[in-house]
């Protein structure tokens, strides 16, 4: 969740965020009654500049606030990226031969010269000549 905050949280929370704060990003982690609960992820400033944060807890009032947004998964796209990623690793599978496909045993595929073979080594090397 990214909380835009206005001037009022700009100057309230300065000192445990840096000064002219522009927005902080986390994960909410209470539902917010009279103030939004996040594990801090990054603040970003006036300036354009940004610093990572490691989850550190911190507490939003409401009125410091001026714009929340909230990035959800979208349950179509992770299904379509699952479909995609089992197709492509049957695909995979296929073209390894993983799937049980390709040349039965004893079908030589080579052999050297023309020559007779028995399960693709030349018979000059069985028979020792």
């Amino acid at each position: 969740m990214r909380l835009d905050l206005n001037d009022r949280g700009r100057a309230a929370l300065g000192t445990l965020v840096g000064p002219a704060a522009m927005n902080v990003e986390g994960v909410l982690k209470s539902p917010p009654d009279t103030a939004y609960v996040l594990g801090v992820t990054s603040v970003t400033y006036l300036r354009g500049s940004a610093n990572r944060w490691s989850g550190e807890p911190l507490t939003v009032s409401k009125e410091y606030v001026a714009n929340t947004t909230q990035r959800t998964f979208s349950k179509t796209r992770t299904w379509l990226t699952v479909a995609v990623a089992a197709a492509g690793a049957i695909a995979l599978a296929s073209s390894v031969g993983l799937g049980g496909g390709g040349n039965p045993p004893g079908d030589g595929g080579g052999g050297g010269g023309g020559g007779t073979s028995y399960r693709g080594i030349p018979i000059g090397i069985i028979g020792g000549h």
